[in-house]
């Protein structure tokens, strides 16, 4: 009831034309309440009992770079017009609204009409409001943890794509389909890399009280697969260094919006140089540093933490250099990450060879 209630007022709210800003003190509760509005997915991994702040000792509400949450209606719907000030729905559905923010998924769509990658969703016109709910951006009086938890997010790739759907292509009964079942999440082979930054140094924060730097600052190289729920599906990393040179890494699964049509060849992830050697309890190197450039592996890379190495970095009289960490970096399972474990490795290491 409380949902259905904050739907209809949602509707209502955004129906009239206001000359003033609204802010958090005039929200109705479910947006109050929202991931959108209170950012508490990122305060929840940062202070966990594994997350970074058990390096920096900064709480999130101290941190100077947090500004990934929504004061109110305004950020979204406000639109100016030479009639005035007023709230748009036509505003908050284009991209470019959400991209404020979402600078991430911004740097994916540019990065792939580059490379003539497009992913297929974007290609055909879609936004992103085609796939998140209203229920899912406004919330529903319901306060989550993060993103992840269950029924925080509505968007789905299996909300359009079924067996028997009439308006979207179907999702043929291919031999991979088959033998994969419900082992496999549909981004596991249909998202094309991962997209991420490297090497986010807190100690030129601590510094200059700036946005933290970054050695690398975008990468969009090799996928990282990881669990969620059992299931396998597509990933991300981010790794950091305190003011102390302390080493830390967060896996999490992760959509980059980056989506192909066809999924990837079995090859791709079967038998390849990073399974093999994973299997084989050996360390993967995922990165390499050389006269001041980093070059990262290209491929598909399952997740077993033990076994990935990545370089870590610091600047030193105004260039970076790579350091041995003088303890372990501090890795943290992310969003309900779970790694791959032995006897999924082994199935990895035999090729498989399937026409789709």
């Amino acid at each position: 009831m409380k949902s259905a209630f904050c739907f209809i007022l949602s509707i209502v709210t955004l129906s009239m034309v206001c000359s003033w800003p609204v802010y958090a003190d005039q929200q109705q509760d479910c947006f109050s309440s929202s991931l959108h509005y209170t950012g508490e997915g990122m305060r929840y991994w940062y202070e966990a009992e594994d997350g970074f702040m058990a390096l920096t000792g900064i709480p999130y509400d101290k941190l100077g770079c947090k500004q990934c949450h929504s004061k109110g209606c305004n950020d979204c719907h406000l639109k100016k017009t030479k009639e005035g000030t007023g709230y748009s729905l036509e505003m908050a559905r284009k991209n470019e609204t959400c991209f404020k923010c979402h600078v991430r998924a911004n740097a994916v769509v540019k990065m792939d009409k580059d490379r003539n990658t497009l992913d297929v969703h974007t290609k055909a016109g879609m936004t992103c409001a085609d796939c998140h709910t209203l229920r899912e951006i406004h919330g529903d009086g319901n306060s989550y943890k993060t993103m992840r938890d269950p029924d925080a997010k509505d968007a789905a790739c299996v909300n359009c794509h079924t067996r028997d759907s009439k308006d979207y292509p179907v999702v043929p009964d291919t031999k991979s389909h088959i033998v994969h079942k419900d082992k496999l999440d549909c981004s596991a082979c249909h998202v094309q890399n991962t997209m991420t930054c490297y090497n986010c140094h807190f100690g030129e924060f601590a510094k200059t009280k700036s946005k933290p730097k970054s050695f690398v600052g975008k990468i969009k190289d090799f996928l990282l697969l990881v669990k969620y729920k059992g299931k396998i599906t597509s990933g991300n990393l981010q790794t950091l260094v305190s003011s102390e040179n302390k080493p830390f890494i967060v896996y999490a699964p992760y959509l980059t919006h980056s989506i192909m049509s066809d999924g990837r060849k079995c090859e791709e992830c079967h038998g390849t140089e990073a399974v093999n050697t994973i299997a084989s309890g050996k360390t993967h190197t995922m990165a390499e540093f050389k006269d001041g450039k980093i070059s990262f592996y290209k491929g598909i890379v399952p997740l077993a933490p033990d076994f990935l190495k990545w370089p870590f970095l610091n600047k030193k009289d105004g260039k970076w250099v790579p350091f041995e960490p003088e303890q372990k970096p501090l890795v943290q399972m992310g969003l309900y990450a779970e790694p791959f474990t032995q006897s999924e490795l082994n199935k990895l290491k035999v090729k498989q060879i399937y026409k789709k």
